[in-house]
């Protein structure tokens, strides 16, 4: 018997939002959680674009 296929679990938002928090808590500036933001999400963008469906 095989097991059922499952999606995989999305997770990238709440690694984002662990990291913002983090920087935040720690004092970091406006500008540089804004920038560490961005640089995230086109982080996350590259490894969607470049995972195992694309071919």
């Amino acid at each position: 018997m095989t097991a059922p296929s499952t999606p995989p679990r999305r997770t990238w938002p709440y690694v984002v939002a662990a990291i913002v928090v983090l920087a935040l808590r720690q004092g970091w500036d406006a500008e540089h959680v804004i920038t560490l933001t961005v640089s995230l999400l086109v982080l996350i963008a590259v490894i969607n674009a470049a995972g195992p469906n694309r071919e």
